[in-house]
């Protein structure tokens, strides 16, 4: 009173192929546009640079790294 293997298989990868039609769909738009990509890239950049700085200063500071010159 079951479903052979085969069967199982076959509905567990459509339920599967569903559930992330949305995030391929997304993926193929992304993978499309690759200079929104870059974009996006830089602007995670800058932001992190902005605080690396900081926090990297800080971190000389408290260890005596300084200049040479």
């Amino acid at each position: 009173n079951g479903i052979a293997w085969g069967e199982a298989k076959k509905q567990l990868f459509e339920l599967i192929n569903a559930e992330l039609s949305g995030a391929r769909k997304r993926y193929v738009e992304l993978m499309e546009d690759p200079g929104h990509i870059e974009a996006v890239l830089q602007r995670g950049a800058e932001r992190a640079r902005e605080h690396s700085t900081r926090l990297m200063q800080k971190v000389r500071n408290a260890v005596g790294i300084a200049p040479i010159t």
